[in-house]
């Protein structure tokens, strides 16, 4: 039988058999030795970590016992200020940082993250799917720099694929898009309207700024539940949802404007659709989300014929 001894490279003595699967230290000559060239000591690999954490400190806050570093400003609002972030630690994740401005209502990021943990909570019909259409939160609280607090935040998962809101779109499409897209967008907002609805919610601010689209698959994520509720005055609450929808597909096709008419070139199953939606609030309520998509296809077949894919660029490039 041979036996195979592990011996030290510096003074020849013999190794101790742990040495075939770690690093040991030769008790003759004091060096520490091992079998692969790939192994890093615990104090070196220290080291470079918090070199690296280093350069990543810089420009960070914090929120919940976790430290993030702003990636990006997205915008701001007349409450909140938006930021694109990435939490910090052994497992990095990209995290949208809704930060609220010294002129907000205080609470009013407490309040949007309890309404949507109590839509993401929903056990309703179609639950698996909406609760990818409306936003996750992934925390709330104070938030610190390296100056103290700064304010309160909300922060919620950063959604793949999403380019930007509706509001966005208008400065690139400053004469309207196409109406062929404006269905699809209209429709995604009528299907989770349909879905809260149900549910006995209500969004209460639909615009432009609150909605954001997802070109790839056409999809559109609703944002700002901080105004969403369930109340008694349920059939207000939906008219008002719904309303709000088609004056931002006015919006949309006419280019922008607070109250746009409705383009000569809309459409005429389109153009009669929107008039009735916009301003007639008690025939929204008692047809419901589900009921304008039924009459929204059935003028976009009778417009463009069977549903086909097109693409769509939000920033106005081929």
């Amino acid at each position: 039988m041979n036996y195979d001894i592990c011996i030290c490279p510096q003074c020849g003595a013999p190794l101790p058999r742990q040495a075939r699967w770690r690093s040991v230290i030769c008790t003759y000559c004091q060096t520490e030795v091992t079998l692969s060239e790939h192994i890093v000591p615990a104090a070196r690999f220290k080291e470079a970590y918090q070199r690296s954490r280093a350069g990543a400190m810089e420009n960070t806050i914090a929120c919940n016992g976790e430290r993030y570093k702003v990636l990006l400003p997205l915008g701001q609002g007349e409450t909140a200020r938006i930021m694109l972030a990435q939490r910090l630690g052994a497992l990095h994740e990209h995290v949208i940082i809704k930060l609220g401005l010294s002129q907000a209502t205080p609470g009013r990021l407490r309040q949007e993250a309890e309404v949507l943990q109590q839509l993401q909570a929903l056990n309703h019909t179609g639950s698996a799917y909406f609760s990818q259409r409306l936003p996750q939160p992934v925390g709330y609280g104070p938030v610190e720099d390296t100056g103290g607090v700064i304010g309160e935040a909300l922060l919620l998962r950063s959604p793949s694929g999403y380019w930007g809101s509706l509001a966005d779109v208008h400065r690139y499409y400053p004469d309207g898009i196409e109406p062929c897209h404006a269905i699809w967008i209209w429709r995604r907002i009528l299907e989770t309207l349909d879905y809260i609805h149900e549910a006995g919610w209500s969004h209460g601010r639909l615009s432009s700024d609150h909605l954001l689209v997802q070109p790839a698959d056409h999809g559109i994520l609703l944002i700002g539940w901080a105004e969403a509720g369930r109340n008694k005055s349920i059939a207000q609450s939906i008219a008002r949802d719904l309303v709000q929808s088609a004056w931002t597909i006015r919006s949309l096709l006419h280019g922008g404007g607070d109250e746009p008419p409705i383009k000569a070139s809309t459409p005429e199953p389109l153009a009669v659709l929107l008039k009735r939606a916009s301003e007639d609030g008690d025939w929204c309520a008692s047809v419901g989300a589900s009921g304008i998509d039924q009459a929204l296809q059935t003028a976009a077949h009778a417009i463009f014929g069977a549903p086909r894919f097109i693409h769509f660029s939000p920033n106005n490039q081929r």
